[in-house]
C-alpha cells in the first residue's frame, strides 16, 4: 500500500466521519428548528442562510485553493504565505458582507429580511480567517483540524441556537447563533497560532495581494459559480414562491446537502495528491481519477436507490405530517446523487491543470442553463420543478466536467 494511498485514506476518513458527525448534528438542529418555527417562518430561515452562504465564496475569491496548490507542492512557505494572505482575507470578507447587503436591496427584499441577512452575514468575518488557518493545514494534509473545526463550530451553533430557541427569543436571535459559534472557534485558532506554526502576523504587501488575487480569481470564479449553483433553487423558489414552499423544499432539500458529504470529502482528501501527481504522473493520476469516479458512481447509484424507496417514511419520521408534500421532491432530489458524487473529484483535475481560466465559459454555462431552468420549473411547479432542476444541472455539468478532465488527461 502506496504512502499516497494510505495519506488520502487517512485524510478521507478524518473528514468523511468528521462531516458526517457535523452533518448529524446539523440536520437533528434542522429538524428542530423546522418543528418549532412553523413551515413559513422556517423557510425563511432556509432562505436567509442559503442566500448568505452564496457568499462565502466571495470572501474566500480562490484562496483556499490556491493554498491547496501551492503549499502542497511547496512545503516551506506557510509562514510568510500566510501573513500576507490574512488583510486580503479580511478585506474580502467586509466585500462580500456588503455585496449581499447590496443584492438583498437590489432584489427588494423586507427591510426584516435584510436585517436577517445582515445578522446571520456577521459569520462571514470569523469564518474566512478560521478556513484561512485550515486551508494551510489541509495543504500539509493535516486535515484533522478541519474535520474538528466542522465539529465545534455545529455543536456550537446548535447549542446557542437551541438555548435562543427554547427561550422563545425571536428568529434574529436563532440566527445570530452562527456568527458567535465561528467567533468562538476563531479565538481557538487566534491562541494557538504559534503552535500551529501560524504565527499571527498582518504583512500588507500591495503588489503581492494584487499578484495572488490575479493568480487566484479563475478558482474563485468557479467556486463562487459552484456555491451559488447548489443554493440556486431554494433562493429562486424563495423569491419566486414565498416562505412556505421554500420551508417544503429546504425539508427535503437539506438530504442533498447531508449526503454530498463523502464525495466532497474524497475530493478534498485527493486534491493535494493530485496536485503532486498532476506534475510528476499523469498516468497514476489519471487511473486515480477513474478509480475514484468508478467508486463514487456506485455510492451515489445505491444512495439514489434509498431514496426512492424511503422518502416517504423520513419525511414522516423527521418533519412530521406538515412537511408531508416534501416527499415527491425528496424523491426527484434522490435521482440528482448519481450525478453529485460521480461529478465530485472532476474539479481536483481542471483547477489543477493550466487550463482553469478557459474552464471558466463553461462554468458559467452550466450556471446559467440551471438558473434559467430552475426559473422556468419553479415559476410552473413551484418546489417539484426546483427538484427537477437540479437534476438537470448535475447532468449537464457531469458532461461538461468529465469532457474537460478527458481532455486534460490526455494532453502531452
Amino acid at each position: 500500500m502506496s504512502l499516497t494511498f494510505k495519506i488520502v485514506a487517512k485524510n478521507t476518513i478524518f473528514l468523511s466521519v468528521s462531516q458526517g458527525v457535523a452533518r448529524i448534528i446539523g440536520f437533528l438542529y434542522f429538524i428542530f428548528l423546522a418543528r418549532i418555527l412553523g413551515v413559513a417562518e422556517f423557510g425563511v430561515y432556509a432562505f436567509t442562510i442559503a442566500f448568505v452562504y452564496n457568499f462565502i465564496p466571495v470572501a474566500d475569491f480562490g484562496i483556499e485553493r490556491l493554498v491547496l496548490r501551492d503549499i502542497s507542492r511547496f512545503p516551506e512557505k506557510p509562514p510568510l504565505y500566510f501573513s500576507k494572505l490574512l488583510p486580503a482575507r479580511v478585506a474580502l470578507s467586509f466585500l462580500a458582507y456588503f455585496l449581499m447587503i447590496f443584492l438583498g436591496i437590489i432584489l427588494n427584499l423586507s427591510l426584516k429580511q435584510i436585517l436577517y441577512l445582515s445578522f446571520f452575514g456577521l459569520a462571514l468575518f470569523p469564518y474566512g480567517l478560521i478556513f484561512l488557518y485550515t486551508s494551510f493545514l489541509n495543504a500539509r494534509e493535516k486535515m484533522e483540524y478541519m474535520a474538528g473545526a466542522n465539529i465545534a463550530l455545529i455543536v456550537l451553533t446548535a447549542l446557542f441556537g437551541g438555548i435562543f430557541a427554547f427561550l422563545r427569543l425571536n428568529l434574529g436571535f436563532i440566527l445570530l447563533a452562527y456568527p458567535l459559534s465561528n467567533l468562538i472557534l476563531l479565538l481557538y485558532f487566534l491562541l494557538n497560532s504559534q503552535k500551529l506554526g501560524l504565527p499571527l502576523s498582518a504583512d500588507f504587501d500591495k503588489t503581492f495581494i494584487k499578484k495572488t488575487l490575479k493568480e487566484c480569481w479563475p478558482f474563485g470564479f468557479i467556486l463562487i459559480l459552484a456555491v451559488f449553483y447548489l443554493r440556486i433553487t431554494v433562493v429562486v423558489l424563495g423569491l419566486l414562491k414565498g416562505s412556505a414552499a421554500t420551508g417544503i423544499y429546504s425539508s427535503s432539500y437539506k438530504f442533498i446537502e447531508a449526503g454530498i458529504l463523502v464525495p466532497q470529502s474524497l475530493a478534498l482528501a485527493l486534491f493535494p495528491a493530485s496536485s503532486r501527481l498532476f506534475l510528476n504522473d499523469k498516468k497514476k493520476l489519471k487511473s486515480l481519477y477513474f478509480k475514484s469516479v468508478g467508486v463514487l458512481l456506485v455510492l451515489g447509484i445505491l444512495t439514489a436507490l434509498s431514496f426512492q424507496l424511503f422518502s416517504k417514511m423520513i419525511i414522516e419520521v423527521f418533519y412530521g405530517i406538515d412537511y408531508a408534500a416534501a416527499v415527491p421532491a425528496m424523491k426527484i432530489l434522490g435521482i440528482s446523487f448519481i450525478f453529485f458524487f460521480a461529478n465530485a473529484v472532476a474539479g481536483n483535475i481542471i483547477q489543477n491543470s493550466t487550463r482553469v481560466k478557459q474552464f471558466l465559459p463553461l462554468a458559467a454555462f452550466n450556471f446559467i442553463f440551471t438558473l434559467i431552468l430552475a426559473c422556468f420549473l419553479i415559476n410552473n411547479f413551484s418546489f417539484i420543478g426546483a427538484a427537477w432542476a437540479v437534476v438537470g444541472g448535475e447532468v449537464v455539468g457531469l458532461v461538461i466536467n468529465n469532457l474537460y478532465v478527458h481532455r486534460i488527461l490526455n494532453e502531452d
